[in-house]
């Protein structure tokens, strides 16, 4: 697999030392206005051996019909954009740094607070989609960026509220970006074994060209990530996206 290098060559310290600074983060969220608390490189697939785990910019879009059931009675994937589930795409923004507001289309607002990097211009929305398909849209944000390695937070709808999703009790954290040496991206919606709500790959090279790497992969629990398998030495996984969302 070729990934090209972009013009400003970052050492493998810098790409490194990027990741580990930022992903000791917890964030916390505040009380909503009605009293509730509130793509990297693409490359040719490789092969490796799955290994399974035992696991405990702001915008609208357009207003959809109302959510639809399976014929079993579970949900079906949210709409892009319908974090709450009642089939209406809600207002997300970043008014603050390290503030994600939420206004539903019921003119509920709530607000989500996170923990971004030194420049508050890194921070951007990704997108909203459904990323485990149980009928509400997960929401994506830039929190950090260096000059090729950028990192995603997500936030869940879990019991009625918009919560920061955590990975190993800290925020979780996902790179994506390509430099000379190192390289990383992620997306969801994973349906080959093991299936998996994100699939997250990093890896390296020694000649700018040719990356090998770890895939792992998460499901949710709650607001929580919790690891269902891993991948080792591999390419970085072909066509790996999360539908609308756009890895800027």
């Amino acid at each position: 697999m070729r990934i090209s290098a972009p013009s400003i060559v970052v050492a493998v310290a810098a790409a490194t030392a990027l990741i580990l600074m930022t992903t000791g983060c917890t964030g916390t969220d505040t009380v909503d206005s009605s009293g509730t608390r509130p793509s990297g490189a693409s490359t040719s697939a490789g092969t490796g051996q799955v290994s399974a785990v035992r696991s405990a910019s702001p915008g609208t879009a357009i207003r959809p019909a109302s959510p639809s059931s399976s014929s079993n009675g579970s949900p079906q994937a949210a709409r892009d954009g319908d974090v709450d589930g009642d089939g209406r795409t809600e207002s997300i923004t970043l008014p603050a740094a390290g503030l994600l507001r939420v206004v539903y289309s019921t003119g509920r607002t709530e607000e989500v607070r996170f923990d971004s990097g030194p420049d508050p211009a890194a921070q951007g929305v990704l997108g909203s989609v459904d990323a485990d398909r149980d009928g509400h849209a997960e929401v994506f944000v830039r929190f950090d960026q260096g000059a090729a390695m950028q990192l995603a937070t997500v936030f869940r709808y879990v019991d009625a509220r918009l919560r920061l999703v955590t990975l190993d009790g800290q925020q979780a954290a996902l790179p994506y970006g390509a430099s000379l040496r190192n390289a990383a991206t992620w997306g969801c919606r994973r349906t080959q074994p093991p299936a998996a709500a994100i699939e997250s790959w990093t890896g390296s090279s020694t000649n700018g060209k040719d990356y090998r790497g770890d895939s792992t992969f998460y499901n949710f629990s709650g607001s929580r990530l919790v690891t269902v398998g891993k991948s080792a030495s591999i390419s970085p996984p072909e066509m790996l996206g999360c539908g609308s969302v756009t890895f800027k």
